[in-house]
């Protein structure tokens, strides 16, 4: 079974990934999102993964509390990003907008995961790394 971590799991291209997450039994082990935490807490508690980031610290802290009832760790800010990118999986689906993509990018290949690259910003700023 594919593990994955979805980096921007509550926009268009995040949702739609967990679709076919759902479809073919894919496990979630990591998401991540902006601010969205109504959806991500749906998501975190629909497919369960190890932990979830959300770059906004202060919705972090209400979605800490929404899901105290679970073991889901929830992280905060880019390290909590980066972390859901290093997580060890399969998959990272970067879908993360803009520029704030490329870290997490980074991370993710350091960590020696394999990258879905929904993001032309981090191929633009990347170059050649």
């Amino acid at each position: 079974m594919k593990r994955l971590s979805v980096l921007g799991s509550t926009g268009s291209i995040g949702t739609q990934t967990l679709d076919v997450c759902r479809n073919l039994g894919f496990s979630v082990v990591a998401l991540a999102a902006g601010s969205n935490i109504e959806l991500l807490e749906k998501q975190a508690r629909e497919f369960r993964p190890k932990l979830v980031a959300v770059f906004d610290e202060k919705a972090a802290k209400g979605l800490s509390i929404a899901l105290s009832d679970t073991d889901i760790t929830v992280l905060s800010g880019i390290e909590g990003v980066l972390e859901a990118a290093s997580i060890e999986c399969d998959i990272v689906l970067n879908a993360v907008t803009g520029i704030a993509g490329l870290r997490p990018t980074i991370a993710a290949i350091e960590a020696g995961n394999d990258v879905a690259l929904a993001n032309k910003e981090t191929l633009v700023a990347g170059g050649k790394r």
